[in-house]
């Protein structure tokens, strides 16, 4: 309730450097790049791993919920310990998220 254990959330850019975080000495939120700036399997599975380093560390165990992107990848539960992955069965994304109802 004190707001301790709150995640930095994933921003993910263009760049690998932008102008705009030029001089900054430490940023308030997790950052990763690629050309579209779009979520990628990759970028997923590298903050899904850290998240569980994390878990372990703080002796935590945690669940995850996807929705059916293809940029959340299936495999990653068996390489997690300590982050069990649930899955939104497909098209129940809509019903279930208020901003994607549209």
């Amino acid at each position: 309730m004190t707001g301790h254990q709150k995640l930095k959330p994933l921003v993910i850019g263009r760049s690998k450097n932008p102008r705009c975080f030029k001089g900054a000495k430490s940023l308030d939120v997790d950052y990763d790049f690629n050309k579209k700036s779009w979520m990628t399997s990759e970028i997923c599975e590298k903050w899904d791993q850290k998240l569980d380093k994390r878990m372990i560390a703080e002796c935590r165990k945690i669940a995850l919920v996807f929705d059916n992107c293809p940029a959340h990848p299936k495999e990653i539960r068996q390489k997690l310990k300590n982050v069990t992955v649930f899955y939104f069965t497909p098209n129940t994304t809509s019903k279930l998220q208020p901003m994607d109802k549209g």
